[in-house]
C-alpha cells in the first residue's frame, strides 16, 4: 500500500511539474523566421530581465559564424499599444553563466501599421567561441510576434525607412554595442529544426524561411523536369488559401554561375498525377551579391479544392540557398521594382496570365 502510495504520489509531482514547466526556447537558425506570441510560465526569470510574472519569448539565434554580420527582423501588426522589451545574452539566461550585451525598450504604439518590422544589425566577434545567442523578448500582454535571422542585407543602414516613413533600423556595431564576444554557450548547436517531410520534400506553410540544398537525391525525378542526373530540391507549400495572393521568393548569393530552374506543380512531381503550371529557367550569373532575391507573385484560384502545390528547383550543380513564403505581399512590389543592385526582380504570374493557378491535384 506504501509503495502505491508513493507512486501516486511520484506521479502528480511530475504531472504538476510538467504543467508548470517553463515553455521551450525558440531555435531561430539563419535564414529561417519564427513566429509565437508571449507567455507566462517562465518561473526562473531573472529580476535583471523583468523577472516571473511578465510574459516572454525566449529565442537561441545560431549556429552563428565568428565574424559574420547579421540582420535580425521582429515583425508584428503595429497599433496594439503594447510595450515590449527585448535583451541579447551570451549564454543561457536560465543557467548560472549568462551576461546581458544590450538591451533595448519599445513598443507597438498606436497607429495600425500591418506587417511592421524593426531590424536589428548586428556582427559576432571573430574571437567568439560560442556559435549561439540568446534572445529575451518581456511583454506586460500576450504579443504575436516573429523573429527573422539572415545575413546583413545590401545598402540596408541606420537611415533607412520602412514602408510608412520610420526609421525602423538598429545598427549595433554603428552603436559600438557589437560586435558580440560569444563565450559561454561551450560552443553548442541547437538541434537542426526537421525541414524535410518523410518524402525528402521541404515543407513550406505561409510566413515562412526554408533553407535548400540541391542534390541528386530524387532518381525517379521524370525527364519533363530534367530527369534524374540534375540536382533538385522539391518544395511543398501549404496549406494555401484559395482566392490568396502570395509571394514565394529565392534567395541565395548571386555569382557563382549556377543554372537553376523552377517549376510550379500541381500534384505530386514523383507521383502519377501532376501537372506543371509554368516554369522558368534562369542562373545566378558571374556578379557577387550577397542575398540576392528573385521574387514571385502569384495567386490561388478560388475553385480550388486542394490548399498545396509543389515548387520543384533544378540546377545544374549543388546548389544553397533559402525559400520564403508569405501572404503578407510587400507594398508597392511590381515587375517594375528593382534590386539594390539595380536589377529587376520581380515577376508576376497574374500578369502574365499564368496564375490564378487551380489546384486539384494535390492533398487538401
Amino acid at each position: 500500500m506504501k509503495k502505491t502510495l508513493i507512486s501516486v504520489v511520484a506521479i502528480l509531482v511530475l504531472f504538476v511539474s510538467a504543467l508548470y514547466a517553463a515553455p521551450p526556447y525558440l531555435d531561430v537558425p539563419p535564414g529561417s523566421v519564427k513566429s509565437t506570441v508571449t507567455q507566462a510560465g517562465y518561473s526562473w526569470m531573472p529580476g535583471g530581465f523583468g523577472g516571473p510574472n511578465q510574459l516572454y519569448a525566449v529565442f537561441r539565434l545560431g549556429p552563428l559564424a565568428a565574424g559574420q554580420a547579421y540582420a535580425l527582423t521582429l515583425t508584428y501588426d503595429a497599433g496594439t499599444d503594447i510595450g515590449y522589451g527585448h535583451s541579447w545574452v551570451d549564454g543561457d539566461p536560465a543557467g548560472k553563466d549568462y551576461a546581458p550585451l544590450v538591451g533595448i525598450g519599445s513598443g507597438t504604439g498606436t497607429r495600425e501599421l500591418k506587417g511592421k518590422e524593426d531590424k536589428f544589425l548586428f556582427t559576432v566577434d571573430p574571437k567568439s567561441t560560442s556559435n549561439l545567442l540568446y534572445l529575451l523578448v518581456r511583454t506586460s500582454q500576450a504579443w504575436n510576434f516573429s523573429v527573422g535571422l539572415a545575413g546583413r542585407p545590401a545598402g540596408l543602414t541606420r537611415n533607412s525607412q520602412d514602408r510608412w516613413g520610420y526609421y525602423y533600423v538598429t545598427d549595433f556595431d554603428f552603436d559600438r554595442t557589437s560586435p558580440f564576444l560569444l563565450t559561454r554557450s561551450a560552443g553548442a548547436t541547437p538541434a537542426a529544426e526537421a525541414q524535410a517531410s518523410p518524402s525528402g520534400y521541404v515543407e513550406l506553410p505561409p510566413n515562412a524561411t526554408r533553407p535548400l540544398a540541391t542534390a541528386k537525391s530524387f532518381p525517379a525525378m521524370p525527364n519533363f523536369f530534367g530527369g534524374p542526373d540534375a540536382h533538385y530540391a522539391i518544395v511543398h507549400m501549404g496549406p494555401l488559401a484559395a482566392g490568396r495572393r502570395y509571394e514565394l521568393t529565392l534567395i541565395f548569393d548571386a555569382g557563382d554561375n549556377v543554372g537553376y530552374s523552377a517549376a510550379w506543380v500541381d500534384g505530386d512531381p514523383l507521383g502519377k498525377d501532376y501537372w506543371s503550371f509554368v516554369g522558368i529557367g534562369t542562373g545566378t550569373g558571374t556578379r557577387e551579391m550577397k542575398n540576392k532575391q528573385q521574387k514571385y507573385l502569384f495567386s490561388i484560384d478560388a475553385k480550388s479544392s486542394s490548399g498545396s502545390m509543389y515548387l520543384v528547383v533544378r540546377s545544374s550543380q549543388p546548389w544553397n540557398l533559402s525559400v520564403s513564403l508569405t501572404d503578407r505581399l510587400t507594398p508597392g512590389l511590381t515587375t517594375n521594382s528593382q534590386d539594390p543592385w539595380g536589377y529587376y526582380f520581380v515577376t508576376d504570374f497574374d500578369l502574365d496570365r499564368n496564375s490564378p493557378f487551380l489546384l486539384a491535384r494535390s492533398k487538401p
